[in-house]
């Protein structure tokens, strides 16, 4: 439905993601929407009805990783946030260790992958963005979601992402220094209605998430138009935060 400025962003945590990969982009977006005139819903999609952080925070699902397959077309975001590579290493490759079984890997997987290659604008026609927070980019990279990308993630993280992106995908570069070009230059990876949003560190969530809030787009007189930097620096004041980026 264009010209909606309301739309839906889907959270994928996993057993022992980290906190703040999850509720930085959920504080920043959320306070970035309200400033630029969009209203977000976050709906959290698990392989379990609760899940635990890293730091013991428990999240409740609002619908299964399943039920979110069923309708990926709704969403206009997807942010997979990130753990330690440990705990990353143990949901993909032995999920039984965390209460799992493999086929509920698999569906998130198959989600990151399916979104990846949507084609469409979103439900309001916007383009769909897929973030990866830190070491989430592992979970995306092993998708199939980065082939012929160019991609990063936490130092920590950088060999185990060739890796996955060797065994999921094709053709992804992976960088472990963003450069001069900023979240810009990453961003400006996308394909048709695509693009892919990406950041190193945690901390780097905050960064990533506000420049997110630049790029969003609202409709305005019945044409879109970004938030723009302006308002994104006007959140991160609200925040009393210092962007690293603009």
């Amino acid at each position: 439905m264009s010209g909606s400025n309301s739309f839906k962003v889907l959270i994928l945590p996993f057993p022992e993601f980290d906190t703040l990969d999850v509720y930085a982009p959920i504080e920043v977006l959320g306070k970035g929407a309200a400033i630029g005139g969009v209203t977000i819903t976050f709906d959290i999609a698990t392989a379990s009805k609760k899940t635990l952080s890293a730091e013991k925070i428990p999240v409740v699902q609002d619908l299964s990783i399943c039920e979110a397959l069923q309708q990926l077309e709704q969403y206009e975001i997807v942010i997979q946030p990130g753990g330690a590579v440990s705990a990353i290493q143990k949901y993909l490759e032995n999920p039984a260790q965390v209460g799992l079984d493999q086929e509920s890997v698999d569906e998130h997987l198959q989600l990151l992958l399916r979104f990846s290659q949507l084609e469409t604008l979103s439900p309001r026609g916007c383009r769909r963005v897929l973030m990866s927070i830190c070491t989430g980019a592992l979970i995306a990279g092993l998708s199939g979601a980065f082939s012929n990308l160019t991609v990063t993630t936490h130092y920590s993280g950088l060999q185990q992402l060739k890796e996955y992106c060797q065994r999921g995908g094709q053709g992804t570069i992976v960088d472990p220094d963003i450069g001069e070009g900023g979240y810009v230059g990453y961003a400006a990876g996308q394909l048709n209605s695509k693009r892919w949003v990406l950041s190193d560190r945690s901390g780097c969530g905050l960064d990533a998430s506000l420049f997110l809030v630049s790029e969003l787009e609202v409709w305005k007189d019945g044409h879109l138009e970004n938030i723009g930097l302006e308002k994104a620096h006007q959140c991160a004041r609200i925040m009393d935060y210092a962007w690293r980026w603009a």
